[in-house]
């Protein structure tokens, strides 16, 4: 009889914690949720390490700062120095799997997806499903993964081709081409089947009596942009849209728009506009933990629950129309780094408990590999697993004192767009420079460019409006200096590849667009 628990690590993404109705806001937008985190730990102040998908991702599953692994671009690949969570697990026994939405995990040939024998991808122009959930007969199931297995490897190529070439996303953007490749490229993936699959996936896996343990990612992307929830969550968080022409007439072009969702705001936002992006972001908040009911009430069975750590976080949050910013691409304000964490186990997570001191959710990572046994690993930088997971914080002993870091390191894709285009934009939101944050206690300091540039009190300011830093220089100083040392360690730990891994990929991106230019290749 094993003794190991099995895993279910749920990344609910573009979902930022002060949305939520178990973090204290006053729309009830995710009643199960809700219900779920009062049976476990719910981590009021968890910062996730990056702004956006990949670098956010990269640290869930390394347990490093961005600095650290760098993997920071679509097109970054993950040192093969780093050993990732799933390799981790299934080195140790564990049967790894993934249910994943977004094109940007998997799709993309990032290597995100390492040390998983399974990574079922939902987004992307040919969506790949388990096999052994599909209600249609055996032998048209099988003829079906078939022509997938053989059509991926000739759409992969296609796929990664956007994320190197600037004039290829460019023209993706159009206004007028970015509604088809959102329907038919399933740019959300597909959140219905997903949820259906893995559930289907864990009840025939168990009615097997498979005993080796299961560590499951999933991924959710029914929060991100575009905006189209079911009329029946519109109904009850925008009552007006059905009935107001104007506001539909500016969510069905805003969504057309992805270079909107991304650039800083040069002109402001009408007040109805404004009202419009956070109805419809809380409506879609609300659809989805409608469809996550079902894998929740699957994990609360005794016999599922009591052996089963199950994990409820964000990659990052999202910009609405706050700070001159939407989207998650540029900033390191708590809308887009503040993110939820629960965490269910009954053996060491006591429902019901809240936990107030500032956490990093790269620290996900050593929690789950604790959980699971795993005593130490074999990577460049040693990590004591036990000193850092997140048992340690809920026991009064927390192993990074409350001071926490997060790094919005801008994804070059974004600048390709604004260059040439939005010069006077890029300088004036400085949008060339690193932004990092650093929180200790109830302050938090953001630098731009290595420069201490804002300072907040978020007890008194948790919307992060009142800059203190004219009025605190020697707290600005004191931090500013905690984040030269984090810097200096973070850049220590490093991989000793990865800066030849970086210039190998850009190296290949160079070459095949020198090459397309001068007519060789398409």
């Amino acid at each position: 009889m094993r003794n190991q628990p099995d895993i279910l690590l749920i990344v609910l993404d573009t979902v930022r914690a002060d949305r939520l109705s178990c973090y204290g806001y006053e729309r009830e937008t995710t009643p199960h949720l809700d219900a779920f985190a009062e049976s476990g730990v719910l981590f009021e102040r968890a910062i996730s390490p990056a702004q956006w998908t990949i670098p956010a991702h990269a640290s869930i599953f390394t347990g490093e700062y961005p600095t650290t692994h760098m993997t920071t671009q679509i097109y970054d690949r993950h040192s093969d120095e780093q050993t990732t969570l799933a390799e981790a697990l299934h080195r140790h026994g564990y049967q790894t799997v993934g249910f994943c939405n977004n094109p940007l995990l998997g799709v993309v040939d990032n290597e995100l997806d390492r040390g998983f024998e399974a990574f079922y991808n939902y987004g992307g122009a040919i969506p790949e499903r388990p096999p052994c959930v599909d209600a249609r007969p055996r032998r048209a199931a099988r003829l079906t993964q078939h022509v997938i297995r053989r059509l991926q490897p000739l759409m992969a190529p296609i796929q990664n081709l956007f994320a190197h070439n600037d004039f290829l996303l460019r023209i993706a953007m159009h206004p007028r081409l970015a509604p088809l490749w959102q329907r038919y490229v399933n740019f959300k993936g597909n959140t219905v089947q997903s949820m259906r699959d893995l559930i289907g996936y864990l009840r025939t896996r168990r009615r097997k009596e498979i005993e080796r343990p299961l560590f499951t990612f999933l991924n959710l992307m029914e929060a991100h942009l575009p905006y189209g929830p079911p009329m029946r969550f519109v109904r009850e968080f925008a009552p007006y849209f059905r009935k107001d022409r104007q506001a539909r007439r500016f969510m069905r072009l805003y969504n057309a728009q992805p270079y909107r969702w991304m650039a800083p705001i040069t002109e402001p936002m009408s007040e109805l506009q404004d009202r419009v992006l956070n109805d419809m972001y809380d409506a879609e908040l609300a659809y989805q933990d409608h469809l996550l009911r079902h894998l929740l009430n699957h994990v609360n069975k005794p016999e599922v629950r009591e052996k089963t750590i199950v994990v409820i976080t964000s990659d990052h949050g999202e910009g609405l129309n706050h700070h001159g910013f939407v989207g998650h691409s540029l900033v390191a304000y708590d809308d887009l780094v503040r993110v939820p964490l629960i965490v269910r186990y009954p053996e060491g997570y006591p429902a019901g408990e809240r936990v107030s001191q500032p956490v990093s959710t790269r620290r996900i990572f050593h929690t789950i590999l604790q959980a699971a046994g795993v005593d130490e690993l074999e990577r460049v930088s040693a990590v004591d697993l036990t000193a850092m997971s997140l048992a340690q914080t809920l026991n009064g002993g927390d192993p990074e004192h409350g001071v926490v870091y997060t790094e919005a390191y801008t994804p070059k894709t974004l600048l390709a767009l604004m260059e040439g285009e939005s010069e006077e934009v890029i300088e004036a939101f400085r949008c060339h420079m690193m932004r990092r944050a650093i929180y200790d206690g109830t302050h938090k300091l953001i630098s731009v460019g290595d420069e201490p540039d804002e300072l907040f009190d978020l007890a008194s300011d948790p919307a992060e409006l009142k800059n203190l830093i004219g009025q605190e220089p020697d707290l600005a100083t004191r931090l500013s200096r905690q984040l030269v040392v984090f810097q200096d360690d973070a850049k220590a730990r490093r991989p000793a590849n990865w800066e030849q891994r970086r210039v190998e990929l850009e190296d290949e991106a160079e070459i095949a667009d020198r090459l397309r230019g001068l007519g060789y290749i398409e």
